[in-house]
């Protein structure tokens, strides 16, 4: 059975959303004859992501992964915070060791959903985010991954009424929101496999 190593933050674990509901969960049953491996950390950034990357990626020799970071990178807080040099300097060693170990692995590189910013809570706004979406993208083409760019998807379903598609924290995906986000992937994973 090979295996698909979803790497990432709270967007990746399913935080705030029953088991059931969770990206990977979604994936899982799209996919029922793949191994899909949860390696979500709430609160992670790209930083704390290296220090764990043998023991939940690397360690899978993973078919196909795929990476979710930046909004906690792009946060002011100053336990979170990561320059965008730092970002990109962090995603393309994860990069260069998924493909050390596993030279075959497809990435997918994911860019993370806009936030809502009319609510009290967001950790960060759009405008922060934006250099962090242009870095994901960027390494798409100097790294030759795939680009699922999630937050220009989720912008262009939306209407600009991205309010279902998190929950009331304005950051988190909801339940709408981890039906984009799965059906979006499994769509470039059934290409993959094809």
């Amino acid at each position: 059975m090979k295996n698909i190593v979803l790497f990432g933050d709270s967007l990746t674990f399913g935080y705030g959303v029953y088991k059931k509901d969770s990206f990977a969960y979604l994936l899982q049953n799209m996919f029922p004859k793949m191994s899909i491996i949860n390696s979500g950390v709430n609160g992670d950034t790209t930083r704390e992501a290296l220090l764990r990357l043998e023991r939940d990626v690397l360690s899978f020799s993973p078919y196909i992964a795929t990476i979710l970071f930046g909004s906690n990178d792009c946060a002011p807080g100053e336990w979170s915070h990561r320059t965008v040099e730092e970002f990109e300097s962090n995603l393309e060693i994860i990069i260069d060791k998924i493909r050390e170990k596993s030279p075959e692995c497809f990435i997918i590189l994911i860019t993370p959903p806009p936030v809502d910013e009319t609510v009290f809570m967001p950790w960060t706004t759009n405008k922060r985010l934006a250099p962090y979406l242009n870095a994901i993208q960027d390494l798409s083409v100097s790294k030759n991954c795939i680009l699922a760019d999630f937050n220009r998807h989720v912008s262009e379903i939306s209407g600009g009424n991205i309010e279902s598609f998190l929950q009331e924290d304005g950051c988190h995906l909801s339940e709408h929101g981890y039906d984009a986000l799965s059906g979006f992937i499994g769509k470039i994973i059934n290409e993959l496999l094809k």
